[in-house]
């Protein structure tokens, strides 16, 4: 009869060993699910920027200047930003045709950057010139210019790139 008592406490502790194990493999499958979950959610909403900014190109706008050796100021060469108090200007270059086209605008606060993806245009052909664009970058509300630190550009082959700051706007 001590055998069968101790049979069904070995048994006892047997159940309850396994209970710890399933409802811990039920705590684990739980954690990686939040952690699946939070990944989607920070790729889908946060890892492309964050809030989305308004665009539009505008040729109204002065190109933008640099300063080079010797303290000459002259006209920027290529892609650059400038803060203004309202939006922030883009100067994009590329080929007239078919011209340099922005997809989506996003802001990052916790990287203070703002995430500029060109259209893709698929295989076009390009013309030879280079043709400047200045694009006028609006943000939404809650959101100042001054807190953009940084611009990055994804350019339609994927590749990123961070651009300069110009140094000023043309009189």
């Amino acid at each position: 009869m001590e055998d069968k008592h101790l049979y069904r406490e070995t048994q006892w502790d047997v159940s309850a060993e396994e209970s710890r194990a399933h409802h811990g493999l039920v705590a684990i499958g739980f954690a990686v699910l939040a952690v699946l979950v939070i990944a989607f959610c920070i790729w889908t909403f946060g890892g492309r920027g964050g809030a989305a900014w308004e665009f539009e190109a505008d040729d109204a706008l002065p190109i933008m200047t640099v300063k080079v050796t010797g303290g000459n100021t002259v006209a920027a060469p290529g892609d650059y930003w400038y803060p203004c108090d309202e939006f922030v200007q883009l100067q994009l270059s590329g080929g007239s045709i078919p011209g340099v086209e922005i997809e989506r605008v996003t802001f990052d606060a916790s990287l203070k950057a703002l995430s500029v993806e060109l259209k893709d245009q698929g295989d076009v052909p390009t013309t030879m010139d280079i043709a400047l664009t200045e694009w006028r970058l609006e943000p939404p509300s809650g959101v100042k210019v001054s807190e953009v630190e940084r611009v990055k550009i994804t350019y339609q082959d994927g590749s990123t790139n961070e651009i300069a700051r110009a140094d000023g706007l043309a009189g």
